[in-house]
């Protein structure tokens, strides 16, 4: 492609030098500038793409595209546009053959819940014989079911076009996509057509970034007002029971297409008669004068708002809601995601992404309806995150656990020690509590201390493979310590009853021994 097939679907560019110069990609980090590929300037968290353009002309950009003029001596062609972000995400469509257009994309939302919203979705959609990719915090999976590890929730805009052009390539008609606040605030998706929006809730988090709360819900906002401007029959799926998502479905009445979902009467989807066990969940749907009798193979209330919202989003896109329904029970375990990690062990291990106040309160909410014996949590608090929300983490946690033992996180880069300062301080009896800055020996001492019939959960991580720890990610999966540690009690579980029936035998061989002679017989007193 040459320059020229790209400046038209620019917003009001001005251009100087040859329009004629091949571009074979594009790049936003000067160190992947090489032959062909036109360097984009936009403006980061940390760093302004403009303090780089000299570098990129150095290692031969094929072209520059800016928020500012070029110098009068530039050789490069430079195309200086308005908005360097939005600029990225129409070349990068242009490029790619503008994938979207032949896909049906469902955006989610929301504080807590959209991973598992999308994983639902994207069962819905594959289950209904529409193939779907899937963008997420997990990992990327373009409907091959290979899965590309996660750099982002949602990555940027050039990024995005490849992942969708990819999902094209292997016949996806459906792409389910996290949305995230900061993708939302620098236009990450700009362009897309989303066909339906689901907002699950927001509760305090990203306050670094975004400073107040009004601010992060506009972020949010933004997602249904593009979706609404998408398409006349775009579906807006809203969580009723949420106070943002109230103020949000007033904002889009005027469309038509709000559709409710929670356990309240004035919810479109409404969520009745809720019992789950360590199986799962079942519960009675009551959509638009059916009901629906739904099993769900995940667990809490937060799983029941999570799946009330993929099935209002599948019959928003065109789904038969009866069939969604039925595909639910079979709807796969999302990674890290009140994951039960603990099979035929005296006690339950469960872990949980849970990283805000909110997200926190609801795991441990699940946990407790599970009634265990004791409830022992392992919780952490980010590093280079919002301070504010670690002591009232820490409040959440002894408020919903017998147990608390406080950890290291992500601390990044940021003094650990001043995290779990920051964190103790929201407990009212901190004496009750551990506090263990390993995490791995703090997983260990509380299934160590874990009896019988005990649940303990492990907060803050659940996916993630790594701990990040002064820049570098060290290898590190909850998961797979929590299963370490319990085959571990499992070996020494059993060393013990070995020892033990030991001990037993050699009594026994106390009445038996060969040296002392033989009672006389006797006839037998019941036949004689």
């Amino acid at each position: 492609m040459i320059l020229r097939d790209i400046i038209p679907h620019l917003d009001k560019p001005a251009v100087s030098g040859s329009l004629d110069t091949d571009i074979t990609g594009l790049a936003y980090d000067s160190r992947l500038i090489g032959p062909g590929i036109a360097f984009v300037a936009i403006r980061g968290t940390h760093a302004d793409g403009h303090d780089f353009i000299a570098k990129a002309i150095e290692l031969g950009a094929a072209a520059i595209i800016a928020e500012k003029a070029p110098a009068e001596d530039c050789t490069v062609p430079w195309v200086h546009v308005r908005h360097s972000r939005t600029a990225l995400a129409q070349a990068a469509a242009t490029l790619n053959g503008f994938p979207a257009k032949g896909l049906t994309i469902a955006g989610i939302t929301g504080t807590n819940g959209k991973t598992t919203t999308a994983f639902l979705l994207h069962h819905l959609f594959n289950s209904a014989q529409m193939r779907s990719g899937l963008l997420g915090t997990v990992f990327y999976e373009l409907g091959d079911g290979e899965q590309i590890p996660a750099s982002h929730t949602t990555p940027e805009s050039l990024e995005i076009q490849g992942l969708l052009a990819g999902m094209r390539g292997n016949g996806c008609r459906a792409c389910v996509m996290e949305v995230s606040s900061h993708a939302l605030d620098q236009d990450r998706i700009y362009g897309l057509p989303f066909a339906a929006a689901i907002f699950t809730n927001l509760s305090q988090d990203h306050l670094d970034y975004h400073g107040t709360m009004e601010r992060y819900f506009d972020a949010k906002v933004h997602l249904f007002q593009v979706t609404a401007d998408s398409s006349k029959r775009s579906a807006l799926i809203i969580n009723g029971d949420d106070s943002w998502g109230r103020k949000l479905a007033q904002r889009f009445e005027y469309t038509g297409r709000v559709v409710r979902f929670g356990f309240g009467v004035g919810c479109e989807y409404r969520a009745i008669n809720v019992r789950y066990d360590m199986s799962g969940t079942t519960f009675e749907l009551e959509a638009k004068g059916r009901s629906f009798l739904v099993r769900l193979p995940l667990i809490g209330d937060f799983n029941v708002y999570n799946a009330l919202g993929a099935l209002a989003a599948a019959q928003g896109v065109g789904l038969n809601l009866r069939e969604a329904v039925k595909s639910l029970q079979h709807a796969p375990q999302v990674p890290g995601r009140m994951e039960r990690v603990s099979e035929n062990s005296r006690f339950h291990v469960f872990v949980d992404y849970a990283h805000t106040p909110d997200g926190l309160e609801n795991a441990l909410r699940t946990a407790r309806a599970l009634r265990p014996r004791r409830l022992i949590t392992v919780f952490g608090c980010g590093g280079d995150r919002d301070r504010t929300k670690r002591a009232k983490m820490a409040a959440a946690a002894e408020a919903g656990s017998d147990i608390c033992v406080l950890t290291s996180d992500n601390p990044r880069t940021e003094d650990p020690q001043q995290i779990l300062d920051d964190a103790k301080a929201g407990f009212a009896r901190p004496q009750k509590h551990a506090i263990i800055m390993d995490r791995r020996e703090a997983i260990q001492t509380a299934m160590q201390n874990a009896w019988d019939g005990d649940l303990v959960l492990i907060a803050g991580k659940g996916h993630e493979d790594y701990q990040d720890i002064q820049g570098k990610k060290h290898p590190f999966d909850d998961r797979k310590i929590a299963r370490f540690f319990l085959h571990q009690l499992k070996a020494e579980r059993a060393a013990e009853r070995e020892e033990k029936d030991a001990e037993r035998e050699a009594m026994r061989g106390g009445f038996d021994r060969p040296d002392r002679p033989a009672p006389p017989d006797r006839p037998d007193r019941f036949n004689r």
